[in-house]
């Protein structure tokens, strides 16, 4: 004679099926924020990658324009928001065309698209973009070395304080912040924000 379950049995079923789902639910949940931060960051580091290989490009190419900084350079410390190289590319500049700062305590938006990126601005054209939308830089800072010819002045002594106005090769330090598309303070698999410091050897 078959025994048939009680309401009991079949409640403590229920409870360990339901048990069960919601912790399949909640692994699922953690699994898919991880995947997608983990895409996110991989993002960042190919564009970060990309456009170090463009800048180092650039500056195997030409050198650094310092007739179009003029006394600019030796005012900031070096430090300005566009780099002007010239050479073999002929003359041209790169620099970021906004500040994405402001919009990093939420999603950033569809519209920051042409304003969050770096551009390559030759003379006679259009602006081209180099990096892509699925991230954005805020705005960049570029410390160009040397920043005044009076440190070559002779008998000038400021090279014993200060060593980046005085190196015998020209290159310049890129300082800008990279976030992903969808970059959001108040999600950890979203909350991925790059500080970038990278020297380039002209």
């Amino acid at each position: 004679m078959k025994k048939a379950f009680t309401l009991i049995e079949l409640l403590i079923v229920i409870v360990i099926l339901g048990i069960l789902t919601l912790v399949l639910f909640s692994a699922y949940n953690k699994i898919s924020e991880i995947s997608f931060r983990v895409e996110q960051e991989r993002k960042v580091n190919e564009e970060l990658l990309f456009l170090s290989e463009v800048l180092q490009n650039f500056a195997n190419r030409n050198s650094i324009d310092f007739e179009k900084y003029g006394d600019s350079l030796s005012n900031s410390k070096g430090f300005s928001g566009t780099l002007y190289l010239s050479w073999e590319d002929g003359q041209f500049s790169i620099y970021t065309s906004w500040s994405c700062v402001a919009y990093s305590v939420e999603p950033l938006s569809e519209q920051l698209d042409v304003w969050c990126s770096f551009y390559f601005d030759q003379e006679g054209s259009d602006p081209v973009k180099i990096t892509n939308d699925s991230v954005y830089f805020s705005q960049a800072k570029f410390k160009i070395i040397p920043y005044s010819d009076k440190y070559f002045s002779s008998g000038y002594t400021a090279c014993n304080t200060n060593y980046f106005a005085c190196v015998n090769d020209d290159g310049f330090w890129l300082f800008t912040d990279v976030y992903p598309r969808y970059y959001n303070t108040w999600v950890w698999s979203n909350n991925i924000h790059v500080l970038v410091q990278h020297f380039f050897n002209i």
